[in-house]
C-alpha cells in the first residue's frame, strides 16, 4: 500500500549514476505517486523530480590519491546530507553506485532505522570480498546489474536481485549517416571516437594520451577524423593541443550519437564501454589511475581479476583490447586501434562478440528495479 508521506532519498555521485537514477526515479513515481524524492543527482534525476541537495560534481572523484585531495569537501558534503536527513528522515535510502561514499551514508542512516538499497553492486568480484561484511550490516537490498554478481550476496545472506542494466532500454541503434548528419560531419569520412571519461581527474590523465594516440593515427592516415566527447573544459595543455588538431571535433553531445558516427572507439573504462557494446561499436578500452593508487593496489594485492572492461567481463573472454596503466600509452593504443579502423576482420570479429554480450541483458530494467524495491518493503 502506498504511504502518502513516503520520502525516498536517492544519491548519485557522478554522471553515469545520474543516468541510472533518472529512469528508476520515474518508475518509482509511477508505482508510488504520493512519494517525494530528495538527495543528490544531476540534470537527468532533477528533471525526473529529484530535489537535489548539493552539487553532484562535489562527489565525482575516483582513486585513492584523488579522494584524499578532495577529502575535506567530500566529508563536508556527507555531514550536510546527514544533517538534512536527520531533520527530514527518509523512509528508504537508495545509493546509486559510488559505493565508497554511498555505503558510509547508508551505514549512518541504517543505524537510525532507515531502510537501505544499493543500486549497482560494488565490484566484489574484482576486489577482495571483505567489503561484503560491511554491506551485510547496512544494506537491506542490493540491486545488481549483471547476472554474475548475485552469487557472492547469496553466499553471505544479503538480499540481492539482478535487474539488468538501464542502458539496455535507453539506447537505440542509429545509422552512421544519420548520426553524422546530426553532428555536421562528412558522411564518407573514417572517424575515431574519443571518450576520455566524465570525472575531472580521469579526463586530466587520459585526454593527453588519447590526443597523442590520435596524432599517431592521423599521421598514418591524414584523411582520418575524430569526434571527442568532452563535457567539461580541458586543462590548458590539452586545450592548446586541441587547437592544433583541426580534424578533432569536440562535442558535448549524447554519447550514443557520437558512437554511431564513429568507425571505432577509444574509451575510458567504465559504463561507457557497455554502451559501446550495446551499440555494437568496435573499441579499445584504456585507463590510468594515479601512479600511487596503482602502486598501492599492487602492493596490497587488492585486484583479483585479469580483465577490467565490462564487455570482457560479460563475455568471459578477451573480446576487446584493454590497456591499463603503463600499457595506456599512445604507441600501444594506436597499434590496437589500427586494425579496427580498417573495418576488416578484426572489427567484424569484435562486433559479433559484442552482439552476444548485448543479448545477455534483459529489457525493462528500471521497472524491474522499482518492482524489487516495492516488493522488498511491502509498499
Amino acid at each position: 500500500m502506498t504511504t502518502p508521506s513516503l520520502h525516498i532519498a536517492l544519491l548519485a555521485g557522478e554522471a553515469s549514476g545520474d543516468l541510472l537514477g533518472a529512469p528508476l526515479l520515474q518508475a518509482l513515481r509511477e508505482r508510488l505517486p504520493h512519494a517525494r524524492f530528495s538527495g543528490v543527482g544531476g540534470p537527468a534525476m532533477q528533471a525526473a523530480g529529484l530535489h537535489s541537495l548539493i552539487d553532484m560534481e562535489r562527489l565525482s572523484v575516483m582513486g585513492l590519491v584523488e579522494v584524499l585531495r578532495h577529502l575535506p569537501d567530500i566529508l563536508a558534503a556527507e555531514r550536510a546530507l546527514l544533517a538534512h536527513w536527520a531533520a527530514d528522515p527518509p523512509d528508504v535510502f537508495i545509493g546509486i553506485d559510488a559505493p565508497d561514499f554511498n555505503l558510509r551514508i547508508a551505514r549512518a542512516l541504517h543505524a537510525r532505522g532507515v531502510r537501505t538499497v544499493h543500486y549497482v553492486s560494488p565490484s566484489l568480484w574484482a576486489w577482495k570480498e571483505k567489503r561484503i561484511h560491511k554491506i551485510r550490516r547496512c544494506i537491506n537490498l542490493m540491486l545488481c546489474l549483471f547476472p554474475f554478481e548475485t552469487a557472492v550476496y547469496d553466499k553471505h545472506g544479503v538480499a540481492a536481485v539482478c535487474v539488468g542494466h538501464p542502458l539496455r532500454d535507453r539506447l537505440r541503434m542509429m545509422p552512421a549517416t544519420e548520426a553524422r548528419a546530426a553532428l555536421g560531419l562528412p558522411p564518407q569520412a573514417r572517424i575515431l571516437g574519443l571518450f576520455p571519461g566524465s570525472r575531472r581527474d580521469e579526463v586530466r590523465r587520459l585526454l593527453p594520451v588519447f590526443l597523442e594516440t590520435w596524432q599517431r593515427l592521423q599521421a598514418a592516415d591524414p584523411a582520418l577524423q575524430a569526434v571527442l566527447s568532452l563535457r567539461q573544459p580541458p586543462d590548458k595543455a590539452s586545450a592548446a593541443l586541441l587547437a592544433t588538431l583541426p580534424h578533432v571535433h569536440r562535442f558535448d553531445a549524447d554519447s550514443a550519437t557520437l558512437m554511431a558516427a564513429s568507425d571505432a572507439l577509444l574509451l575510458a573504462s567504465g559504463t561507457i564501454t557497455l554502451e559501446a557494446a550495446l551499440l555494437n561499436r568496435p573499441m579499445v578500452v584504456a585507463y590510468r589511475v594515479h601512479p600511487v593508487s596503482a602502486a598501492l593496489a599492487r602492493a596490497l594485492k587488492l585486484l583479483k581479476i585479469n580483465r577490467f572492461s565490462l564487455p570482457n567481463l560479460l563475455a568471459g573472454a578477451d573480446i576487446v583490447p584493454e590497456c591499463m596503466q603503463e600499457e595506456c600509452n599512445p604507441a600501444r593504443l594506436a597499434a590496437e586501434l589500427t586494425p579496427l579502423l580498417a573495418d576488416g576482420e578484426a572489427a567484424a570479429r569484435q562486433r559479433a562478440a559484442l552482439a552476444a554480450v548485448a543479448a545477455q541483458l534483459p529489457p525493462d530494467v528500471s521497472a524491474r528495479a522499482a518492482d524489487a524495491i516495492v516488493h522488498r518493503f511491502g509498499w
